[in-house]
């Protein structure tokens, strides 16, 4: 299942909340369906379906309030019924996404590992995003004589993306990867 945003907090008498998203689109969620609310601290990023206590939502509406994401589900009629569920977590099936050609989902490049010039160089952690509008590669750094982790801005330039097969090759500019040597 896919992550898309966090219940932030209930917005006014109808039971709305504001989102931390973590999706790029929130506005999609207007014809989303399969969606699932589950507790914080209960992941299913790995889950084919949800058990209890996570269970499935309905989008009743969907509006921005003060550039923030703010969405109503059927199953919440008022704050009352709401505000029990602040803080939960948005999930949808992953097999519910149509990817376009050349796009990927930010677990798929985890557990890559990143070749350089055919050397194996290191492996992905993750993949954060950013202010700037791309995602940093969180790389655990496996040179000889190294250790720690390297972010690599992902600038599509630089990358080789094989990810059936977990692999990565980077062309990054000359002294990106010594940064820390200086």
């Amino acid at each position: 299942m896919l992550l898309l945003a966090h219940l932030a907090k209930v917005q006014g008498l109808k039971g709305e909340f504001l989102l931390h998203q973590i999706m790029d689109e929130p506005e999609k969620l207007k014809t989303m369906t399969e969606l699932v609310l589950a507790p914080p601290d209960m992941v299913l990023d790995h889950a084919a379906k949800a058990s209890s206590p996570a269970f499935p939502v309905h989008v009743r509406s969907f509006r921005w309030h003060q550039d923030r994401a703010c969405v109503a589900f059927e199953e919440f009629s008022d704050r009352t019924t709401s505000e029990p569920y602040k803080g939960w977590a948005l999930w949808r099936p992953e097999d519910h996404e149509e990817l376009e050609a050349g796009e990927s989902f930010r677990h798929q490049w985890i557990g890559c590992e990143v070749f350089m010039q055919g050397e194996k160089i290191g492996e992905v952690l993750r993949l954060d995003p950013t202010p700037m509008g791309y995602d940093m590669v969180v790389m655990r750094d496996l040179r000889k004589g190294r250790f720690g982790q390297r972010d690599i801005p992902y600038i599509k330039a630089w990358f080789s993306l094989d990810l059936p097969n977990k692999r990565i090759e980077i062309d990054p500019p000359e002294g990106l990867l010594e940064l820390d040597r200086i």
